[in-house]
């Protein structure tokens, strides 16, 4: 298995892969990861818009994306991460991230190493400071992994979502990629 930034030609095997995915989140025995109903579990054509102007604008610009795929050897996909902007004017310094791994190949260590290679494009990249995400909070593997990698419980949102007839909540994590440079002057003057 191998991760690899997505062009615009994986993204029709990725809407594919995504169709799949999506059928877990409506799996009994498994806890949400998308907050949708069962029967809204699909990839709808404004998501596939969404994901295509992304990959029309650069980082930075209004709409953009970042994707990533886990792919084994016949270039099936098996696990993703993606980064987008929020959108609005004020907050281009922060991403929210999105991601999902294939439950066949789950606990290989994959989830880490997709959000290390979110990090890394952070960090390398001038205008990303922060790197955010919403997990539903009954999703407990999925916050343990964040948890893991570094980020931050910043609040939960109890009953924000009324999905299938139950009260789900959300949780909202996030991940300074970049020091701020008082810190980094802190940082500096301690060393000395």
């Amino acid at each position: 298995m191998k991760i690899t930034e997505a062009t615009l030609s994986d993204l029709e095997p990725f809407f594919t892969y995504l169709s799949v995915q999506l059928l877990d989140n409506a799996a009994d025995d498994s806890p949400l990861f998308q907050p949708m109903a069962k029967k809204h579990c699909l990839v709808t054509e404004s998501l596939q818009a969404k994901f295509r102007a992304g990959f029309g604008s650069g980082v930075g610009q209004a709409g953009w994306r970042k994707l990533w795929l886990i792919k084994d050897t016949s270039d099936n996909i098996f696990g993703h991460i993606d980064l987008r902007h929020y959108n609005e004017e004020y907050r281009f310094h922060r991403v929210m991230l999105g991601m999902g791994v294939d439950c066949r190949v789950r606990k290989q260590g994959l989830g880490v190493k997709l959000i290390e290679t979110a990090i890394t494009f952070c960090r390398e990249s001038e205008e990303i400071e922060w790197l955010d995400l919403n997990v539903l909070t009954n999703n407990l593997p999925a916050k343990n992994l964040y948890l893991k990698c570094g980020f931050n419980v910043v609040g939960e949102m109890s009953d924000c979502y009324r999905i299938d007839g139950e009260s789900v909540s959300e949780t909202t994590m996030t991940l300074c990629t970049k020091p701020p440079a008082s810190q980094s002057v802190i940082v500096e003057h301690t060393r000395r």
